[in-house]
């Protein structure tokens, strides 16, 4: 079944169970985070403000690379020093729960998004993933989308 992404909702099929962070994470626990949860972003908060997006690429720029000087212990204290703040950035796009899965596929075709957060009065509640706009054509259940 397809389905008329015009009557259909962001909030239907945006994923909602999302790790969130602070500004004041370290680099070094966010990409922890990312791994174990498998997510795409983490979505970086400040006094429950949403203030942009992290993803693993972004954070590896900011880690030393293997051809370092660095002995294993220093490497360590960098990482853990070194907190998401300075590498977040604001999203260039953002959805309402409101908006239609037409107009978000259509965003996401235009700005090349993979992800987009869902985002109301400054409020982060969820992200929307290709994957789920292509479920949505399918008719696939949203609760099997998760990253």
């Amino acid at each position: 079944m397809i389905a008329d992404l015009r009557d259909v909702s962001v909030r239907e099929w945006m994923v909602t169970d999302v790790p969130v962070i602070t500004a004041q994470t370290t680099i070094a626990t966010a990409l922890r985070l990312l791994r174990e949860q498998g997510a795409p972003v983490l979505p970086v908060m400040s006094e429950g403000r949403f203030l942009g997006l992290v993803d693993e690429k972004t954070l590896l720029r900011f880690t030393p690379s293997e051809a370092t000087t660095l002995d294993v212990y220093e490497l360590r204290e960098v990482l853990d020093k070194m907190t998401v703040g300075r590498v977040a950035a604001p999203a260039s796009v953002i959805l309402t729960p409101g908006a239609s899965l037409e107009d978000a596929a259509a965003l996401m075709l235009r700005e090349g998004a993979d992800v987009i957060p869902v985002v109301e009065q400054g409020r982060f509640l969820g992200l929307l993933v290709w994957i789920s706009l292509l479920a949505a054509v399918v008719g696939e259940p949203g609760e099997a989308i998760a990253r």
